[in-house]
């Protein structure tokens, strides 16, 4: 009896994890399809609700990889993967912000190069 009822909740689980990656894909594409959304981060986002999807309806891949990886505990993996995707994605955006704060310091510094050249123009006239 204790049996089915834990198989029971598990499918049940992997229907809501099923749900919520579809819901995810859904609502990325929308933001895409706004213009609210660019596509590297679309693409990390789409990436992340099919792995949900594939999870749920293949969860014994991550008891596969687990044992294959050496990990006796399978739900550790997942905990060590999305702890290792987050610190990715902090580390790609850190890097994007880098890039982005580095161009505006640079458009910046034209700005002021241009309205100085502009104001010794007006001078001179």
């Amino acid at each position: 009896m204790y049996r089915k009822h834990g198989n029971q909740t598990n499918k049940m689980t992997n229907i809501t994890i099923l749900i919520i990656g579809a819901i995810l894909s859904i609502s990325i594409l929308y933001l895409v399809r706004k213009g609210k959304m660019h596509g590297p981060y679309a693409t990390w986002w789409l990436l992340v609700a099919v792995s949900a999807i594939v999870l749920s309806i293949f969860p014994n891949i991550v008891d596969w990889v687990a044992a294959q990886v050496g990990i006796t505990y399978p739900p550790t993996l997942l905990l060590v993967l999305a702890i290792s995707m987050i610190l990715i994605r902090m580390l790609t955006m850190d890097m994007a912000l880098t890039r982005k704060e580095r161009k505006i310091r640079r458009l910046t510094q034209k700005m002021a190069i241009l309205e100085a050249a502009l104001d010794q123009t007006k001078d001179r006239h």
